[in-house]
């Protein structure tokens, strides 16, 4: 009954703002339609004349008998696991899409992600920040990287290896050179 109190609304405003008659005949069309839908409505007639108001034109128009739908049962065959999680850990789609190649460190790294590694990598210096992320794009090779990584940042800033900010970075690093 929504879908008919809003066609009936949306009938009003098209009438108030005169409406193009082809406008008119298809939001009547459509709440005919809903209406017929409904059980309480199944006995409306299928030829319904529709008065456009200040126009002596009277136009007719057809509802067609729609037929009731049954709902579908889908077949799903027992090779076949219900849910994908079954099959993909999130944790391994995770790791496949974490590993695409990036071009440049500075622009892969998201807003959230840079403050989150400014504020517990680099100790709030965000121009420290910015000087890393700039020395590892010059570098060649991972293995670079990596050592410059290790001998400057880590031993510098005190880096927990097993922090989610360090392993993210070290991910990031990785993608860069992949």
């Amino acid at each position: 009954m929504e879908r008919v109190a809003a066609l009936v609304e949306k009938l009003t405003n098209q009438l108030t703002e005169k409406a193009d008659k082809s406008q008119l005949k298809e939001t009547a069309v459509q709440l005919l339609a809903a209406l017929s839908e409904s059980d309480q409505f199944n006995n409306l007639p299928h030829n319904v004349s529709v008065m456009i108001p200040g126009d002596t034109e009277e136009v007719e128009v057809r509802i067609p008998n729609l037929p009731k739908l049954e709902p579908v049962e889908t077949f799903v065959p027992a090779s076949i696991p219900v849910e994908i999680n079954e099959v993909i850990s999130n944790t391994e789609l995770q790791e496949k899409l974490a590993l695409d190649p990036i071009r440049d460190l500075k622009a892969a790294i998201g807003i959230n992600d840079r403050f989150q590694f400014i504020s517990t990598l680099f100790n709030g210096d965000e121009k420290a920040f910015e000087m890393a992320v700039k020395t590892i794009n010059g570098f060649k090779i991972f293995a670079e990287a990596q050592f410059w990584i290790k001998s400057n940042l880590r031993e510098q800033n005190k880096w927990d290896e097993t922090a989610e900010a360090v392993k993210a970075f070290d991910l990031l690093v990785k993608r860069r050179f992949a």
